[in-house]
Formats: structure tokens, sequence, C-alpha cells
């Protein structure tokens, strides 16, 4: 199975409108009235769990409400095939949201995430999207740089 555009490593320095594909499996968790504060102990905990169902990608962060105040977010891995959530505890089997979005790359250190989202967030607006986004998604990748991928739903 190859892994998807918005699952590889490659950079998008500027946003690019892509489309999602249909079908991507993935194992998540979710947590609800979430606060940025909470997400260091959350990742963690989170990353530490899915990591054993044998993920085939980056993992990625689903953020549906406000991040500047109390929203829910959904982290996940991409995986070859559905697993047991007996085995695994407090997880589910899902499929990756498709469709139309917006992405972009922020290749650094985590004090300059706050601007990448603002890059993307004006290009999201100027598009016709919610301001703030619904919804909004991120995918990490650290080899040899800080890489994290941003995503808004178009």
């Amino acid at each position: 199975m190859s892994i998807p555009l918005f699952f590889r490593e490659d950079s998008f320095l500027q946003p690019m409108e892509v489309t999602l594909p249909d079908g991507i499996a993935v194992v998540t968790q979710r947590f609800y009235d979430v606060r940025v504060d909470d997400l260091r102990d959350i990742f963690d905990e989170s990353f530490q769990l899915l990591a054993q169902t044998r993920p085939i990608g980056p993992p990625f962060a689903m953020y549906e409400g406000d991040p500047t105040d109390v929203f829910d977010l959904t982290i996940g891995f991409p995986v070859s095939a559905p697993v047991d959530p007996d085995d695994y505890g407090d997880i589910a089997n899902e499929v990756f949201p498709s469709g139309k979005a917006l992405i972009m790359s922020h290749i650094g250190g985590f004090d300059g995430l706050g601007s990448a989202w603002e890059s993307l967030m004006e290009v999201h607006s100027a598009n016709g999207g919610s301001t703030p986004a619904r919804r909004s998604r991120s995918t990490s990748t650290t080899r040899r740089r800080r890489r994290k991928k941003i995503c808004a739903r178009t």
C-alpha cells in the first residue's frame, strides 16, 4: 500500500490545495474538552498506545472547534488494516477524512508553528473557508529536522 500524499514527508512550503483520498484506514483515540495546556500529556500517552498498532505512516491530530480555547482532539496513525481494539484498549478503527483540503508544511521548532498556522488560515479564509477552521489536522515527522504538515478542510 502506498502512503497517501498527506502522510508523506514531502514539504509544502506554501499553502496548496489537495484532494485527500478515500479509504485510508487509521487507528485513533479521541479526547473531548481539551485545552492547549493538556496537549503534551495527551500526545505522550496516546502515541505510546497507538504506536503499538504497527502504523504505516506518521501520526496525525485533528482539532475540532477553536484550538485557542476548548476543542475536541482525535489522534491517530494510518495502518494497513484495521486492528482488534480489544488488543490495545481505548482505540477505534476509522477512515481518514477525505475531500478537498489546504495543506502546508512547517519546518522548524514548535515556536514557529503559530505563524505557519496563521499563514495557512489566511489562505483558507481568502478561499472562503470558515474562520477559525472548524476542523484542522496536522501530521508530524521528526527525521533530521522538525517538520509538521498542517491542513484545513476547504
